[in-house]
């Protein structure tokens, strides 16, 4: 048995393939315009077409490594588990990414990171690092559509910030708050009547609600985390995250480990060969 669990993706023609997640021949990502499509096609190859033109296909390609054992455990798919993994038992291969040392170390990082296909043609593997949720029972949800907030931005006061139904607002009387039509209130600051006057994506990672003196009211305690976003999903979970890119068709190059020499029982230095070990992605 397989020591991970994958599922089916289900949300064909989307520019993202979430954590854990795999497609079948016949299944596709597409850009958000829509230019650019990643098909795993019935000959198990994956391809990337620009306006229907073969631009890229998974092959011999820089940080990534071919094996001749695929999964067993597995029909011929496409697959994210912190790398992306191509099973092709036609060929009798599995394809997969040469990734980057992860953002927030290697335990979950298989819950962390996904595919997702942009609108310049890079294919990119991304791990999203949550440093602060309204809500842990909200998990976040890849395929959902989002609004991001950067590092360094105002919040407008009683501007609405919607996505699907949810909507964010910084209100006049200084609390904050995110809530559903139909749901009703789903988080608030409760800073209201408190003399907040900003609320702040702050650089540093920290969001912050401010009132007079530049007196912090309410903050989520991410200070530390440049680059952070303030993200909003559809489902109503407002978190702080950091997404960064652990692997890309181009534009990126991984940081990677040293490499270690593995002996197994039966092997020595002398006689060591690469067929007396697999590779497995088991980083010490």
């Amino acid at each position: 048995m397989p020591s991970f669990s994958v599922a089916p993706f289900a949300a064909n023609g989307t520019p993202v393939l979430p954590p854990r997640h795999f497609m079948v021949p016949g299944q596709y990502l597409e850009s958000p315009s829509k230019r650019f499509k990643l098909l795993l096609q019935p000959d198990i190859n994956l391809a990337l077409y620009d306006n229907g033109a073969l631009a890229w296909v998974a092959d011999n390609n820089p940080y990534t490594t071919v094996s001749t054992n695929p999964n067993n455990d597995l029909v011929n798919c496409f697959y994210v588990h912190t790398q992306g993994i191509l099973v092709d038992h036609l060929r009798g291969r599995a394809w997969m990414t040469i990734n980057g040392v992860p953002i927030a170390g290697d335990k979950g990082s298989a819950e962390r990171t996904f595919v997702q296909v942009q609108d310049d043609g890079n294919l990119v593997i991304v791990e999203s690092v949550p440093y602060w949720a309204s809500n842990a029972a909200l998990f976040p949800d890849f395929t959902q559509p989002s609004l991001a907030i950067p590092g360094g931005t105002t919040l407008e006061v009683e501007k609405r910030y919607v996505v699907g139904g949810t909507t964010m607002v910084f209100q006049s009387d200084g609390n904050f708050v995110v809530s559903n039509g139909p749901l009703g209130v789903l988080w608030a600051s409760w800073t209201q009547n408190k003399g907040a006057t900003r609320a702040v994506m702050q650089p540093d990672g920290n969001f912050v609600i401010y009132g007079a003196n530049n007196t912090p009211l309410w903050f989520t305690g991410t200070a530390g985390q440049a680059g952070a976003e303030l993200k909003l999903q559809a489902n109503g979970r407002l978190s702080v995250v950091k997404e960064l890119p652990v692997w890309a068709r181009f534009g990126y190059t991984p940081t990677l480990r040293p490499h270690r020499r593995v002996i197994y029982p039966g092997s020595t230095i002398e006689n060591w060969k690469v067929k007396d070990f697999v590779f497995d992605n088991v980083w010490g």
